[in-house]
């Protein structure tokens, strides 16, 4: 090689490596966020001239008997010269104005998986589309309607499980979406679990015979239905117009995630409030709305191993605890998997990388502490790295933020665990407690086997040296000792009653 093409091969290598690692990133742009965007209103009979004036570039989001709509930029609203007469600008208007295809959406009659990627969902298409994947795969997957909203609205949800399979053996991990309902983008991401799962059920037919995969994509319905359909400046609460005295349509109701039992009310944060007019009010006690309610039930029925809250948009996993002054265990069994999930993603955020977070600010009552301290349940609040942005960014945001569920699934399937069905002498399940040795308590935390099958699994990295005691009143204690096992077999632990002093 001549000294000519060292002297110029070598700085092309060097930009080839730059250009390799520069974070491809999607920009910040809500759909509804005025300082970017505006919606207009064409009147029927101005259509005509619209469609010439943009060259029929901007596609209209809904439509009326009087008038369509469509999202434009602000830059392209000065190109074209609007608003002019007929065509003007619309505010305070309803999600479903803005979403794009909600109308084509709630029409179709005929209906295939890929549908669930056409567009955002508010709790009518929700509800629809579960329906119709269930039917579409009644192999791999259950419809469950979990419990019905602060309005009786129905709270649908999915198992994705191979339904051939005895359920005897199978553990159960939770995917929750749109506790807040204004944060649409939040949805997306449990349906992009249902589709890549169900779309290649080949590929998985491990996890379906080993888990039961909940997916919930819309705690929150009253917040959907009023978001999408009544006012954009309400949804993150549930709307319920039930607790103190508001007078204020869009003050009514309560922010779920705040009403968890778990330290509730302890934090002295602008985050959380109890007053009702907040859009942050917690409720007027601990697991007072039935939203709330529907979802620890769920927790004690299924004791849910793992588990990730999907948010938008600060861009980060939250690891549990999050509440200011709160320790986790010691060994600590959910911070290395968090900076595992952090650390394989890149996502689309056009300002900050993603991190793993104990919280972003001070608050409690949210779901994932709550099923940690009550579980061991591995929690995560994953927030989403856009709010709202155009559907056809959807698709890049859902891929680089995948990962994260890819993740907790695998770790739950094939990573070290503890894994027991206790019963007594005559076979019968028992719910005790069980009591490690060597990890450290903070906050009260017990352990307990399920009451229904005496199941008690818990996912954590290999430790030697454990020591565990299986107590019940009633019973002799039993000591165990030994490490976590990868396999996929319960231990049974059989537990004597005691017999009475003569």
């Amino acid at each position: 090689m001549t000294g000519f093409s060292k002297v110029f091969l070598l700085p092309f290598f060097y930009y080839l490596i730059s250009c390799s690692i520069i974070r491809e990133t999607i920009p910040s742009r809500p759909l509804n966020d005025g300082s970017i965007s505006i919606l207009l209103r064409i009147d029927k009979k101005f259509l005509e001239e619209f469609e010439k004036i943009t060259s029929g570039s901007v596609p209209y989001t809904y439509s009326e008997k009087e008038y369509n709509y469509a999202v434009i930029s602000r830059e392209k609203m000065k190109e074209y010269g609007f608003p002019k007469e007929g065509i003007s600008i619309s505010k305070s208007l309803p999600f479903k104005y803005y979403s794009g295809n909600y109308q084509d959406a709630l029409s179709e009659s005929i209906f295939a998986l890929a549908d669930i990627k056409k567009g955002y969902k508010d709790n009518i298409l929700n509800s629809h589309y579960l329906y119709w994947v269930n039917k579409l795969f009644p192999k791999h997957s259950l419809y469950k309607v979990i419990g019905k909203s602060s309005r009786g609205r129905e709270i649908p949800a999915i198992v994705l499980t191979d339904v051939s399979v005895p359920d005897e053996d199978k553990i159960s991990v939770l995917f929750n979406c749109a506790h807040h309902s204004n944060e649409v983008v939040s949805v997306e991401h449990c349906y992009d679990v249902i589709y890549e799962l169900l779309a290649h059920k080949r590929r998985y037919s491990d996890l379906f015979s080993k888990l039961k995969i909940w997916v919930v994509p819309i705690v929150n319905p009253d917040g959907s239905r009023v978001f999408w359909h009544e006012n954009m400046s309400m949804g993150r609460k549930n709307g319920y117009p039930g607790w103190g005295q508001i007078t204020e349509k869009e003050n009514q109701g309560v922010d779920i995630n705040r009403n968890y039992p778990f330290l509730w009310g302890k934090t002295k944060s602008n985050q959380t409030s109890s007053v009702p007019a907040s859009v942050f009010f917690r409720g007027p006690y601990p697991g007072s709305e039935p939203e709330t309610q529907a979802m620890m039930n769920l927790a004690e029925k299924e004791r849910f191993a793992a588990s990730i809250s999907y948010h938008a948009f600060a861009n980060c996993i939250l690891v549990p605890y999050t509440i200011d002054g709160t320790s986790n265990p010691e060994p600590d069994l959910v911070w290395n998997l968090g900076k595992k999930i952090a650390s394989s993603i890149d996502s689309k955020n056009p300002n900050h990388s993603f991190s793993a977070k104990k919280n972003i600010y001070g608050v409690d009552g949210v779901d994932q502490d709550y099923y940690f301290f009550k579980y061991g349940t591995l929690a995560y609040l994953l927030e989403s790295s856009h709010l709202n942005p155009p559907y056809s960014d959807v698709p890049k945001i859902m891929e680089s933020l995948r990962p994260a569920w890819g993740l907790l699934l695998d770790e739950i399937s094939e990573g070290s665990k503890l894994y027991f069905k206790i019963k007594d002498e005559n076979g019968n399940p028992l719910s005790a407690n069980i009591k490690y040795e060597k990890i450290n308590f903070f906050h009260g935390e017990v352990r307990t086997s399920r009451k229904e099958d005496g199941m008690f699994f818990q996912s954590f990295p290999n430790i030697r040296g454990i020591k565990l005691k299986f107590e019940k009143e009633g019973y002799e204690s039993l000591n165990w000792e030994g490490t976590t096992w990868k396999s996929w077999k319960a231990v049974e632990i059989v537990l004597k009653k005691k017999i009475p002093a003569q």
